[in-house]
Formats: structure tokens, sequence, C-alpha cells
């Protein structure tokens, strides 16, 4: 090989290694905001779940008049049979239904028995 076609060469080579390692950074980089993404998802779900639970359980205790006592009682399970039951009632059911679809405001249960009258 000529004297030149080797210069050629080593700067090819050069440029390929260069190359190689700025892919590999990128890549590494890449990888670390995914993992930043997935924990400000991770952490906004988190946080979602505690206020949710506390609501859930402020309005146990102030609209059934649960004691705090009684609140300590409720396990895992119990907390699954409230969901459950609520979950099952028809009119919960429609009035969830409109107000995540935005449709109307909440009717009454007696207008609802109005409507199937």
């Amino acid at each position: 090989m000529s004297e030149n076609k080797l210069k050629s060469r080593d700067a090819i080579d050069a440029e390929l290694k260069k190359t190689k390692a700025e892919l590999a950074i990128a890549k590494h980089r890449e990888m670390k905001l995914r993992n930043q993404i997935k924990g400000m998802t991770e952490k906004e779900r988190r946080h979602r779940n505690i206020v949710w639970g506390s609501h859930f359980e402020y309005l146990i205790r102030e609209k059934l008049n649960v004691s705090k006592e009684q609140l300590a009682t409720l396990n895992d399970d119990k907390v699954k049979d409230i969901l459950n039951t609520l979950f099952s009632d028809m009119y919960f059911n429609r009035t969830m239904q409109n107000i995540l679809t935005e449709k109307v405001k909440p009717q009454s249960p007696t207008e609802m028995n109005k409507e199937h009258s």
C-alpha cells in the first residue's frame, strides 16, 4: 500500500473509533434519561396514590363517621371489599362515567330512577 492509502486508512480507523465512542456515550445518556423519566412517573404515581388514599380515608372517616380506631382495623381485604361494593353500584358507575367523560352533571338517584321508569 502506498503511504497516502495508509494515512487515509489510519484516519478512517481513528474516525471510526471516535464515532463508536460517541455512540456509546449517546446510548448511555439515552438510558440515563429513560431512567429519569421512569423515576419521575413512578414518583408521580406514588404521590397520586398517597393523595387518593388520604382522600379515601378522609371520606370514610367524615362521611361515614368512622373513628380512627375503626379505620385502623381495616386491612387490605376489607378495603377491597368496600371498593368492590362501591363500584358494583349502578348509580356510582354512571356518575363516574359522567365525571370521567365530562358529559353532564351527575344525577341524583331519584332522577336516575325517573329515567328508567
